[in-house]
C-alpha cells in the first residue's frame, strides 16, 4: 500500500503541486485579511480541503476556487478601505443594497482604486491558472482518490458538527448574507407601506399658539460635515466666514453635539422622528417626522433636497420626504448632479408666502467626492492641492449656501438650524464614514441655531448644553420645543451611537479619533 501511494504521488507530482498552488493562491488573500485567529484556523482547514478536492473531483474544485476568488474581491475591498475587524460583512452588503443608487455610484467612483484593480488582476490570474489546470493536467489517482475523499468528508463533518460555516464564516457565508439582506429589503418595503398607512390615520392635536413665535422654521441638514474643520468651532482656516460673522450678532447659538449614527439612511430618520439609537425600527415605523408635526400646526411644509430621489416606498428618507406638502429633489441623476446652489434657485422661484412655513433643506454638503461639491471661483483654496483642502472647500461652500438661505428669510420671524447627518474621517491618506468599528470623527457634527426673535426656550437649552454634549437622536423634540409646537424638550445626553446598522452600538467616549 505504501509503495502504491508513493508511486501515485510521484506519477502525479505535477498535478499535485499545481493543484496545491492554486488552492494556496486562492486562500492567500483571505488569510492575509483574516481578522482573528479563529477565523484564520477555519481558513487553514478550508485550504486543506481545497488541496484534497482535486484528488477526486475537478468540477468541485472549480466551483470552490471560482467562488473563493470572487469573494476575495469583495472581502479584500472591505479590508483595504474599511478594515476587516469583524468576520462579518453583512453590514457592508446591506449598505450596498439599501443605499440610494447615486450613493452607490459615487462610492464606486471614490473608493475603487489601484489596490482593487490589483486584487481583480490577481483573482483573474488565479482563475487563469485554474483553467490551465482543468484543461491540461490529468491524474491517475486510485488510492489517493479514496484518501482525498475520506479526508475531505471527515474534516467537513467534524467542522459542521461544531459550527455551520455557511452561516458563520466568510467567504462561504456571503451568499446567505446577500439573501438575508434581500429578505430584509422586502420587509422594509412592506413596513414603509404600513408606515404611510399609519401616518395617514394619525391624529395630532394642535399645540397652543402661545409659544409659536416663528413664521419661518428652516432646518438645513448638512452632509458629512465634521465640525473640527469649521472655523466656527476653532479650526485654523476660515472655512465658515458667514457663521463666524453671525456669531457676533449674539443671535447665533453654537452647541456641542454628536450625531447618533454614521450612516445617512439611519441618521435622518433618527434626527427627524421619535426613533433613537437603541429603539430604531419600531419607533421609526410608528412615528411621523417633524414635517407632519409642523403640518398639523398649520405650517406649510417643504422637503427640498439635493440628494438623489428613490422610489416613494424604497427608503426611510424618501418616506419622510413625502410627508411634506411639497417635496423637491434637485439631484435626479447622480451623473448630472449640481452643486447645492441649485437649491437656492429653487427657493427663489417659490412664491412668497406670508403664512407659517417649515423647510427641511437637505444639502449635498461635503459628501465625497469633495471636489464636486463647490464652485472653484468661490473656493477658499483656489487650487486645492490635496483631499483635505478639497474637503475644507466643501465646508466653506456649505457656509455660503447657509448665508444665501439666511439672506432670503432674514426679515421674517426666523428660526434657522444647521446640523449634519454625520461627520467624516478626513486626512491626507484616507477619508470617509461608515467605518466599523467607527471613529469619533464620524459623529462630531455642527449644531447651530439662529433666532432673530427672543426665545427663552433657546436660552434654556443652551444652558442645558453646558452640562454635556447633546446626542442629536432627539433633535426632533428640540426643534418642536423651540418652535412652540410641543412643551417637551426631551434632550438626550446619551453617549451611545450606532455604527453602520442598528445592531452595532458603541460608546462615543470610548472611540478613537481617526487621525
Amino acid at each position: 500500500m505504501k509503495k502504491k501511494i508513493q508511486t501515485e504521488f510521484y506519477t502525479n507530482k505535477s498535478y499535485f503541486y499545481f493543484g496545491t498552488l492554486i488552492a494556496l493562491l486562492s486562500m492567500l488573500p483571505q488569510l492575509f485579511f483574516s481578522p482573528n485567529s479563529v477565523h484564520s484556523t477555519y481558513l487553514l482547514i478550508t485550504l486543506v480541503l481545497l488541496i484534497m478536492i482535486p484528488k477526486f473531483s475537478k468540477i468541485l474544485l472549480s466551483i470552490f476556487i471560482i467562488f473563493i476568488n470572487l469573494s476575495n474581491i469583495l472581502i479584500g475591498h472591505i479590508a483595504l478601505h474599511w478594515g476587516y475587524a469583524l468576520a462579518d460583512i453583512k453590514p457592508r452588503i446591506e449598505v450596498a443594497f439599501l443605499s440610494p443608487i447615486y450613493e452607490t455610484r459615487e462610492y464606486m467612483t471614490h473608493y475603487i482604486d489601484y489596490r482593487d484593480y490589483i486584487l481583480v488582476f490577481y483573482t483573474f490570474f488565479v482563475l487563469y491558472l485554474l483553467f490551465k489546470f482543468i484543461r491540461h493536467f490529468t491524474h491517475s489517482y486510485k488510492v489517493f482518490r479514496i484518501i482525498g475523499l475520506g479526508v475531505f468528508v471527515s474534516i467537513l463533518l467534524s467542522v459542521t458538527f461544531y459550527i455551520n460555516p455557511v452561516r458563520e464564516f466568510e467567504p462561504f457565508s456571503v451568499p446567505c448574507e446577500v439573501c438575508s439582506v434581500m429578505d430584509d429589503k422586502k420587509k422594509i418595503d412592506q413596513i414603509m407601506q404600513k408606515r404611510e398607512e399609519y401616518i395617514s390615520h394619525l391624529k395630532i392635536l394642535k399645540a397652543n399658539k402661545k409659544h409659536q413665535i416663528y413664521d419661518k422654521v428652516i432646518v438645513v441638514m448638512g452632509e458629512s460635515a465634521n465640525k473640527n474643520h469649521m472655523s466656527l468651532y476653532g479650526y485654523k482656516f476660515p472655512t465658515t466666514p458667514f457663521l463666524d460673522s453671525l456669531r457676533q450678532s449674539r443671535d447665533l447659538y453654537v452647541f456641542n453635539a454628536i450625531a447618533p449614527t454614521n450612516q445617512t439612511r439611519y441618521s435622518l430618520p433618527i434626527d427627524l422622528t421619535e426613533a433613537n439609537v437603541h429603539y430604531y425600527e419600531n419607533r421609526y415605523y410608528h412615528s411621523c417626522s417633524i414635517l407632519t408635526n409642523f403640518k398639523a400646526n398649520d405650517y406649510e411644509t417643504y422637503w427640498i433636497s439635493n440628494q438623489g430621489r428613490v422610489g416613494k416606498n424604497d427608503s426611510s428618507i424618501s418616506s419622510m420626504a413625502y410627508e411634506a406638502n411639497l417635496s423637491f429633489f434637485a439631484n435626479l441623476n447622480y451623473l448630472e448632479a449640481k452643486t447645492d446652489e441649485v437649491l437656492l434657485d429653487y427657493l427663489n422661484k417659490l412664491r412668497t408666502n406670508p403664512g407659517k412655513e417649515m423647510y427641511l433643506v437637505h444639502i449635498m454638503g461635503s459628501h465625497s467626492d469633495y471636489v464636486n461639491r463647490y464652485n472653484t471661483e468661490t473656493a477658499l483654496f483656489k487650487n486645492a492641492k490635496n483631499i483635505v483642502e478639497e474637503y475644507d472647500n466643501s465646508i466653506h461652500y456649505s457656509d455660503y449656501i447657509l448665508s444665501q438661505i439666511f439672506e432670503r428669510f432674514k426679515h421674517e420671524r426666523l428660526l434657522l438650524i444647521y446640523l449634519s447627518d454625520h461627520g467624516e474621517n478626513i486626512n491626507l491618506e484616507n477619508n470617509g464614514h461608515g467605518f466599523l468599528p467607527p471613529f469619533k470623527d464620524e459623529y462630531t457634527v455642527p449644531f447651530v441655531i439662529y433666532s432673530n426673535v427672543k426665545n427663552p426656550r433657546l436660552d434654556e437649552i443652551y444652558r442645558d448644553n453646558k452640562k454635556g454634549y447633546f446626542n442629536l437622536e432627539n433633535f426632533n423634540y428640540i426643534v418642536q420645543y423651540l418652535s412652540g409646537i410641543t412643551n417637551h424638550k426631551n434632550l438626550s445626553f446619551s453617549h451611545d451611537v450606532m455604527a453602520v446598522e442598528p445592531s452595532n452600538i458603541f460608546n462615543f467616549d470610548e472611540l478613537d479619533f481617526y487621525n
